[in-house]
């Protein structure tokens, strides 16, 4: 028995495949799984396969390809992006495809040359057009939207964009559109995505947009690679979500993340926490040893400041925090300001430390670090407190 195909727009259909367990993909977790999207686009004369999956997948888009027709009958495979999420089972897939033609970018043929050990497929660009009959393929590079050879696919007869990782989310589930599982959870998926994957690339994310805008192509179904499928009304609500996004938008707002060894500094974020409060101003507290790092970044870039705490150790930040560093260093959060805090034993550091590493990341920090010795005393609390307020009202006059 074949897996389920699902009607996408008129002669496409989702064939994907759906990852429940994945729980990490590259640092950044996932509770709630993905899906490895794939698209069958049928035409009068020609069958094209949009996109690959996961090696571990193969079996799955097979089998729900199988739901429509024998994949042996297909005709095109189209690379729009040479990731091994989308296309490390892309030798398994074409086994079972022995007639199909596969195209991508020209930077996807210079990737797949590499990735697949020699194998050389066609490149296609924006001057080219796929006639499959009656339906036709149209091809839109985007370089750095996040990969030198990504590339958008389009279908003008069905007005579908098939665009792969851009407008995707991590989001396993049994429907296919976000309005089926919800609006508001899929645009928080969206956002969550767009965090901790593409803030570094905000500028090409927003180009991409407008070039898509400036086409004239006509949008009735944005089909991602990663999650749900974005349709009718839904398509304005996400490009004007990625409007917000990639323009760097923040609110009033605060990240207070911290490790803690003994107590203190946890004593101590709450108290700065309850400063920031004090004063109107919205805070999120993290402790990073059971917090999900890609939720504190999702918390970060609307917020204004990150406020990060850790005991020295060592002379030094806790591991934890040295590590969301150097995650933060990846992802590149834009125009906000830091300040760090902590308690120390016999010799400090930590705050230091962590001062020089957001400073390299691009923080700006326009006050003293707060540090105390031991367990914070009633007037040390107080103290916190202030420090706290004084962000605040720092945060606030950026508005």
């Amino acid at each position: 028995m074949s897996m389920r195909s699902i009607p996408v727009s008129d002669g496409i259909d989702w064939v994907g495949a759906i990852d429940w367990n994945l729980r990490d993909f590259h640092g950044y977790e996932t509770p709630r799984g993905t899906t490895y999207n794939a698209y069958l686009v049928r035409g009068e004369n020609m069958t094209a396969l949009v996109d690959t999956v996961k090696t571990q997948f193969v079996e799955e888009l097979l089998s729900r390809i199988s739901d429509i027709m024998d994949p042996a009958d297909i005709d095109l495979i189209v690379v729009n992006h040479i990731e091994p999420d989308h296309n490390s089972g892309l030798r398994a897939v074409m086994a079972a495809m022995p007639n199909a033609r596969v195209v991508a970018s020209a930077g996807g043929v210079r990737g797949i040359v590499e990735y697949h050990d020699g194998l050389v497929v066609d490149a296609v660009g924006a001057a080219d057009v796929i006639d499959l009959g009656g339906k036709t393929l149209r091809f839109m590079p985007m370089p750095m939207v996040h990969w030198p050879d990504s590339m958008f696919t389009y279908v003008a007869e069905s007005k579908t964009l098939l665009p792969n990782d851009a407008f995707g989310q991590h989001m396993a589930c049994a429907e296919r559109f976000a309005d089926e599982v919800g609006m508001d959870l899929s645009l928080h998926e969206l956002a969550e995505y767009y965090a901790n994957i593409l803030m570094p690339i905000g500028k090409q994310v927003a180009k991409a947009v407008e070039k898509v805008v400036e086409s004239g192509w006509e949008l009735e179904v944005v089909a991602p690679s990663h999650g749900v499928i974005w349709r009718g009304e839904a398509i304005g609500q996400v490009i004007e979500a990625y409007g917000r996004m990639t323009a760097s938008e923040t609110r009033d707002k605060i990240v207070v993340a911290y490790s803690t060894m003994w107590g203190s500094t946890d004593i101590l974020a709450r108290a700065i926490a309850d400063g920031v409060a004090a004063e109107g101003t919205e805070v999120v507290l993290y402790d990073m040893a059971v917090s999900l790092i890609s939720q504190v970044t999702l918390d970060l870039m609307d917020s204004r400041a990150l406020l990060l705490g850790s005991p020295t150790l060592h002379h030094g930040m806790l591991f934890r925090i040295a590590g969301y560093l150097q995650y933060l260093s990846g992802v590149k959060p834009p125009g906000k300001i830091a300040g760090t805090f902590g308690s120390y034993g016999w010799s400090s550091g930590a705050t230091k430390q962590m001062d020089g590493r957001l400073l390299e990341i691009g923080f700006e920090m326009p006050h003293d670090s707060f540090t105390q010795k031991y367990k914070p005393s009633a007037e040390e609390l107080q103290a916190a407190r202030e420090w706290g307020a004084q962000f605040a009202k720092t945060v606030k006059e950026r508005t």
